[in-house]
C-alpha cells in the first residue's frame, strides 16, 4: 500500500457519498470505491459530508486491515443546518425562487470548504479530485494548500457555470476529466488560454452486474415492483427515472403518453425533485396536475433507493429521458442500456456518445417533440420483436461500460 498512489475524492458537500442518498455523481464515487476495494490500484480517501450511515460504513472500512478506501466526514453543526433552513424557506415562501436547490445546503458547503482546507493542509495527497465543483476548491487559497495546485483535478459533470473565485486557478491546475467530449468542448470555451490536452474524458459507467437483466433475482423484483404498482402483467410499461425539473423532459413525455393514449400501456415517473430530500416543487406539482387525464395508467414512484433501481428497470418494456437540455451523460441512459431495455431519448449533449441509434429512438428537440415521442410510444408499444433487439444492443454497448472500466480509467487518467 506504502508504493500505491494516494488520490483524494471531494464530493460538492451537500449530499454524503458513502449512502444511497445521493444522485450521480455520489452513486460513481460509491461505485468506484467498491471496486477498489476489490482490485487495490490506489489508496484512496474519500471527502463529504457526515450521516449515520455514512458514518456505518466508514467505521466498517476502517475496521478491516485490508481497506484501500478511508473516509472523511464532515458533521455539520446545528446553526450551519438552522441557517440553509432558514434561506430555503425563505427562497420558497417569500421569495418564490423557482430554483430552489440552490439554497439547501449553500452554507453547509460553506463550512464543508473550511473543514476541508484544515484537513488538507494537514496532510499530503498525490492527488486531489473535485468533484463537479469549484467551490471546495477554494482551499488552494490556503497558503499551507499551495502544493496541491499541480496536483489538482477537477471532475466535471455538467457545464461549467460558476468559478467560485477561482478563475485564477483554471488554467493552473492539473486539468479536467468530463463525462463526455460534449463537456470537454464545452470546458475548452468557457475558460480562455485552456490547453485542450488538459481535458480527457473519463466516461460515466455502471455497476453492471447490478442491472444484469438476466439475474433471476433482479427479474423477481420486477415483477414484485409491477405488482406494487397494480400494473398488470401484460401491459407495457413506459419508465421515466430522474430528478423531476423541467429540463429532464418528464412534462413532455407525459404530455405525450397523454396525445398516444395507447390501450394497456403505462407510464411509470419515478423520481423526485431533489433526491430523499422530501422537497416538492411547482413542476412536480405541476406534472400530478396533467397526469389526471390518465391517471388510472401513471404512476408516481417518488424517490426511489438506488438499490432499487434495478427492480424499476426491469419492471418497464421501455426507458424514456428526453431531455430537453443538452444532458453531458445521464446515468439514467447507461443503466438503461445495461438492463437491456430500449430507449427513447433525445440528440442533447453527451447521451449520443453513449446511445446510438439501435439501441435508442433519437429526436431532436424541436417543436416536434412531444407528437414524435407520442408516435415513438405507439409504435414501441404494438412492436416487441423491436423492443427486443433494441435493448439486446443496448445491453452490447454497457458491456464497455462497467465499473472495473471506470476504475482502470479514473486511474490511467489521474496519473
Amino acid at each position: 500500500m506504502d508504493n500505491k498512489r494516494r488520490i483524494a475524492i471531494v464530493s460538492g458537500g451537500g449530499l454524503p457519498v458513502p449512502n444511497v442518498e445521493g444522485g450521480a455523481v455520489e452513486a460513481l464515487v460509491n461505485m468506484l470505491a467498491t471496486e477498489n476495494e476489490k482490485r487495490g490500484l490506489i489508496d484512496l480517501t474519500v471527502f463529504s459530508s457526515w450521516t449515520a450511515a455514512a458514518q456505518e460504513v466508514a467505521d466498517k472500512k476502517s475496521d478491516d486491515a485490508r481497506s484501500h478506501t478511508q473516509y472523511v466526514l464532515f458533521k455539520m453543526p446545528w446553526f450551519v443546518r438552522l441557517v440553509d433552513k432558514c434561506m430555503y424557506w425563505t427562497a420558497k415562501n417569500i421569495l418564490h425562487k423557482h430554483e430552489l436547490m440552490a439554497y439547501r445546503y449553500f452554507a453547509q458547503r460553506l463550512w464543508y470548504g473550511h473543514k476541508l482546507s484544515r484537513y488538507c493542509a494537514k496532510h499530503d495527497f498525490d492527488r486531489i479530485v473535485f468533484e463537479n465543483t469549484l467551490l471546495p476548491m477554494r482551499m488552494l487559497k490556503n497558503a499551507k494548500n499551495a502544493k496541491y495546485v499541480d496536483r489538482t483535478l477537477v471532475h466535471m459533470h455538467n457545464q461549467l457555470t460558476h468559478t467560485f473565485g477561482m478563475d485564477e486557478y483554471l488554467t493552473k491546475i492539473r486539468g479536467y476529466l468530463t463525462v463526455s467530449q460534449y463537456i470537454s468542448h464545452e470546458l475548452e470555451k468557457a475558460i480562455a488560454g485552456l490547453d485542450p490536452n488538459r481535458c480527457r474524458v473519463l466516461r460515466n459507467c455502471v455497476d453492471t452486474g447490478r442491472f444484469n437483466p438476466l439475474s433471476k433475482t433482479i427479474q423477481e423484483g420486477g415483477r414484485a415492483f409491477r405488482k406494487e404498482l397494480d400494473i398488470p402483467e401484460d401491459a407495457t410499461v413506459f419508465l421515466f427515472s430522474g430528478r423531476l425539473t423541467a429540463e429532464k423532459g418528464a412534462e413532455e413525455l407525459l404530455e405525450a403518453f397523454v396525445k398516444a393514449d395507447v390501450s394497456n400501456a403505462y407510464l411509470v415517473i419515478a423520481g423526485a425533485y431533489f433526491f430523499n430530500s422530501g422537497m416538492v416543487s411547482p413542476f412536480e406539482q405541476r406534472l400530478h396536475e396533467l397526469a389526471e387525464r390518465l391517471k388510472d395508467r401513471i404512476r408516481f414512484t417518488g424517490f426511489i433507493d438506488y438499490e432499487k433501481m434495478p427492480f424499476a428497470y426491469s419492471m418497464a418494456d421501455v426507458c424514456c429521458l428526453p431531455s430537453i437540455w443538452d444532458d453531458p451523460a445521464p446515468l439514467a441512459v447507461i443503466e438503461s442500456l445495461a438492463s437491456g431495455r430500449p430507449l427513447i431519448t433525445t440528440y442533447s449533449g453527451g447521451i449520443p456518445e453513449y446511445a446510438d441509434d439501435q439501441a435508442a429512438v433519437l429526436f431532436k428537440r424541436d417543436d416536434r417533440l412531444v407528437d414524435n415521442l407520442a408516435e415513438a410510444i405507439t409504435r414501441l408499444s404494438g412492436d416487441t420483436q423491436l423492443r427486443e433487439r433494441m435493448g439486446r444492443h443496448g445491453y452490447e454497448l454497457s458491456r464497455k461500460l462497467t465499473s472495473e472500466q471506470f476504475l482502470r480509467d479514473f486511474v490511467a487518467l489521474t496519473e
